[in-house]
């Protein structure tokens, strides 16, 4: 994946750490464990997805990159 300045540094970091803003919400869903959010990067195109726990001692997941445009 290229280093976008955008979205680049998510890789890793926490669901509960907001997007950049100029990431948008592509589709969001709910699972057994949280809620899961599919994000666009303007800039690059890319998609990447996080999930924020719902239940109170969950842990929310990592930010994944799914895909490069």
């Amino acid at each position: 994946m290229s280093r976008c300045p955008n979205c680049g540094q998510l890789a890793g970091q926490s669901g509960e750490v907001d997007p950049p803003a100029e990431m948008r919400v592509v589709s969001q869903y709910f699972a057994s464990n949280g809620v899961v959010e599919i994000y666009r990067c303007r800039p690059c195109g890319s998609q990447w997805e996080r999930r924020v726990a719902t239940e109170l001692g969950e842990r929310s997941g990592a930010w994944k990159h799914l895909r490069a445009a």
